[in-house]
This record gives structure tokens, C-alpha cells and sequence, in this order.
């Protein structure tokens, strides 16, 4: 490193008390060399992270080998090459976690920066862009280290005990890794697998996916009809709503365009793109090609964005007579099970009758609720997702209870997550029938298929 500086013979080196080592020269006061200028796998206060638009120099972290070994490993933390205000976790070149963009204060994936122990700055003009950081109270130590497993560390150090607490970390769960489902893929950290293809979807490999590596994403299970004037029985392509997730990354701001519709329009018109959103605050977006990165919240995440997925014609009329009476079939299921919960609980005398089905929920055994009659549930996650949405139903308060578009958007789409119920309403007292329920029932009627009130004797 020192072989390639040129100076007056007269140099000094000097460590200063933020760490960086520092040579002088002395007669002219220039800096030949500086430690900050060549970061290892640890990023102190005042070090950059970026890029050197003048000389091409890049400010990168780069994990260790291993605890033993400082060589380097195969973790690096750099600048966006492609010239976006984000930061990327490397794993041999390969995406692995991003910051997110930066959005003025803090990067948007990492809104724990925000936090008073010291103020996240970045910087883009001209001659350089980077990221680094400066404490707020001098008397508090914070390092940040790009360990050997891939994870970006923030460290304080207590003066006391003279060792280093972990204050935070990422990436921390399997679905913070940079697109782990891959394209076209959601990751559900609180699910069995993590990852599910968006609706219209299906896996590249469904070996690998079963084997657990869904990183190769999902393909379209019908091509697209835009940009073929012949369209499915004279349908175009629709779009489908996707709710409570993270957006998609890469997306591209139409800021010129107004509304909602002319959103879509510009979507629709347009055959790569994918999918767009829209809201009055932040305008229109849309997604070109693959969607990667996307994370399902829960309901009550107020950081959930709604998006619509540009499907082929034929996935929605492939929903023919038969699946629409099978769907119908659960919600009417689903009705009729809060049904009988509610009529149990107003009914029975018995007070460890009344709690049963609550008792059974609430100590993890909602399988136990299932009457042996119904073989159609397969699956125990359906049966506890139908059992989830009864209880729902008739939980104490009214306005805690969904409506019936809320429990017929739960049943269709298994991507909508559910709430957890609260306890139901146990009451002795007989309920005074509503007289415009039939009226409300007729509504939702569909063909022949008919809902009974149950009424307990």
C-alpha cells in the first residue's frame, strides 16, 4: 500500500483517537495514506461506505474468512452499482440484503437507524457518493461489522464490562435475505415453507422448491395475452390485487401520471410491465419484468402496501362453475361453523362447553374443533384458517367482527393474513333474532346454495 506514495522523505504517522491512522506529509500537510480509506469488515464513525467518482476508489466492507482467519470471506457490503441510493449485502456477487433507498432520513428497509445513538448521513454529488455515520453522544461507542455469516452487526461497547453487546442485526430472519424466494415469489416469515408463489404463479423447479431452496422463484402458469391481438375468448389481461406485503424492489416512478386508472392504463398498455401501485401520496409505480423482494406483513404492519399483478385472461376464467361452488362451499362452511359457535356459546348451560372451542384455540389444539365428518379439509393449516376466520365471527364486540367482504376476501385468498381472535361472547341470555338477516343472507346467496340460521333450542 505504501509502495505507490511519493513524498518528501519527511512523513508522520498518526493514530487519532476515532481510530483512523493516519500519514502526514509534514512540510506539506498532505494526507498521503489513511486507514479509513481501506475498511476491513468493521465501519467505524466518520468511515465511508460508497464510491470515488473521481479516482474510481470504492469504500466497501469485507467479512472475514473465518474467527480465525482475516482473509476474505465471501460476504461484502458496497454501494448499488447501478447508481441507486441503496447498499447491498454481496454473497460472491450475488444479491444477498439490501438497505432499501434512501429516503432523506434513514434508509427505508432499515428504519432502526433512526435511533439516538448517533445520525445515518448520505451523500451523492458529482465527485462521490456514500454512506457513513456520526454519534450523537461522544460517550457512546457503536461500531458496525460485517460478520463472517453475512449479517451487518451494530456493536456498542460498555466501558464497565470492557465487551461488545449486540444492539441489532441484518439480515435476522430468512425472509430478510434479498429476494429468498427469488422472482415472482412471497416470503411469510411466520409460515411453513417461508415462501409461496403469487397467485397465477407456479415454482421454476418444483424440486428444488420442495427441497427447500426457493431461491430459483416462480414462472407464469400462463403467458400473458399483451402484444397478441388474439385474446383469450375475447377476454384481455386482468390484474389481481396483492395485499400487505412490502413492494416489490426496483420499482419506476410515472410522475406524470395522476390517478389511479390512468395507472393501470399505463401498466396495461405497457407488455413488460408486470404490475403497478398507486396511492395519493406517493403517485404511480410500476414494476418491469421480474418482482423480487417481496415480504408479507401482518395486517396491522402499517408499513403493508397494497400492489396489482398483471395476470393472463385465462386465470380468471379458469375459475369455472366447479371452483367457484368449491370456494363458495368453504365460505359457507367457515359461516356455518361461527354459526354453530355462536349457538353453542348462547346455548350451552355448561360453562366448560361454552369455553370448549376457545379453551381447544388458545392451547394451540384448534384441529381438535374439526368434526371427523369433514374429510375435505386436507390440510391442518386450511382447517386452522377456518377456524381462525369462525372465531373471528363472533368475537365480543361487533366492530371487532369482519364483514362479510372481509371473510370472503380471507377465504379466496390464503395471502391475506389473518388476526387473532379475541375471546367470544359468552352470554346465558337468549339473542333477539335480527330482522334483516334473511334480507342481509340473500345477498351473498348464490344458485342453490342455501345458508340456515341455526338456532339453539
Amino acid at each position: 500500500m505504501l509502495s505507490n506514495i511519493s513524498s518528501s522523505g519527511n512523513t508522520s504517522a498518526t493514530l487519532l483517537d476515532s481510530g483512523n491512522l493516519v500519514l502526514n506529509d509534514r512540510r506539506s500537510g498532505d494526507i498521503l495514506c489513511q486507514s479509513f480509506d481501506y475498511p476491513t469488515d468493521t465501519l467505524l464513525p466518520g468511515m465511508k461506505v460508497g464510491h470515488d467518482k473521481r479516482n474510481g476508489k470504492t469504500w466497501s466492507l469485507l467479512a472475514w474468512k473465518s474467527k480465525e482467519d482475516p482473509g476474505p470471506g465471501v460476504f461484502s457490503y458496497e454501494l448499488d452499482p447501478q447508481g441507486t441510493s441503496q447498499f447491498f449485502i454481496l454473497k460472491e456477487f450475488q444479491k444477498y440484503w439490501t438497505t432499501g433507498k434512501w429516503n432523506g432520513q434513514v434508509f427505508t428497509l432499515v428504519p432502526e437507524m433512526a435511533m439516538n445513538y448517533f445520525k445515518s448521513i448520505y451523500v451523492s454529488n458529482e465527485n462521490e457518493s456514500y454512506s457513513t455515520y456520526s454519534m450523537k453522544n461522544p460517550l457512546v461507542t457503536v461500531r458496525f461489522v460485517l460478520d463472517i455469516s453475512g449479517q451487518l452487526q451494530m456493536l456498542t461497547r460498555h466501558d464497565m464490562m470492557g465487551e461488545w453487546d449486540m444492539l441489532w442485526a441484518q439480515p435476522w430472519a430468512q425472509c430478510d435475505v434479498y429476494a429468498y424466494c427469488g422472482a415472482f415469489g412471497t416470503c411469510n416469515q411466520r409460515a411453513t415453507p417461508f415462501c409461496q408463489c403469487f397467485p397465477g404463479f407456479q415454482p421454476n423447479s418444483v424440486g428444488s422448491w420442495n427441497a427447500g431452496n426457493m431461491s430459483g422463484g416462480c414462472m407464469r402458469k400462463a403467458p400473458l395475452q399483451c402484444g397478441n391481438d388474439i385474446v383469450a375468448n375475447g377476454q384481455k389481461d386482468q390484474f389481481q390485487r396483492i395485499s400487505k406485503v412490502t413492494l416489490p424492489d426496483n420499482s419506476i416512478v410515472l410522475s406524470q401520471v395522476r390517478s389511479a386508472g390512468d395507472c393501470q392504463s399505463a401498466c396495461f398498455s405497457n407488455c413488460s410491465c408486470s404490475a403497478y401501485t398507486y396511492d395519493s401520496s406517493n403517485g404511480c409505480s410500476i414494476w418491469r419484468e421480474e418482482l423480487l423482494n417481496v415480504k408479507q406483513l401482518k395486517d396491522d404492519d402499517a408499513n403493508g402496501r397494497d400492489f396489482f399483478l398483471k395476470l393472463a385472461a385465462s386465470e380468471f376464467l379458469s375459475e369455472g362453475k366447479d371452483s367457484r361452488i368449491k370456494r363458495w362451499k368453504w365460505i359457507i362452511l367457515a359461516l356455518a361453523l361461527s354459526m354453530v359457535l355462536l349457538a353453542s356459546f348462547i346455548a350451552c348451560g355448561g360453562e366448560s362447553r361454552k369455553t370448549k372451542a376457545w379453551d381447544l384455540w388458545k392451547s394451540g389444539r384448534g384441529e381438535g374443533i374439526k368434526d371427523p365428518v369433514l374429510q375435505d379439509i386436507s390440510s391442518t393449516n386450511m382447517l386452522l384458517r377456518y377456524v381462525n376466520i369462525a372465531l373471528l365471527c363472533v368475537q365480543e364486540s361487533a366492530a371487532d367482527r369482519p364483514t362479510m367482504t372481509d371473510i370472503v376476501s380471507m377465504l379466496s385468498n390464503e395471502l391475506v393474513l389473518l388476526a387473532s381472535p379475541k375471546q367470544p361472547a359468552f352470554s346465558t341470555s337468549r339473542s333477539v333474532p335480527d330482522q334483516n338477516a334473511s334480507k342481509r343472507l340473500e345477498i351473498y346467496s348464490i344458485n342453490d346454495v342455501t345458508v340456515s340460521i341455526l338456532e339453539a333450542r
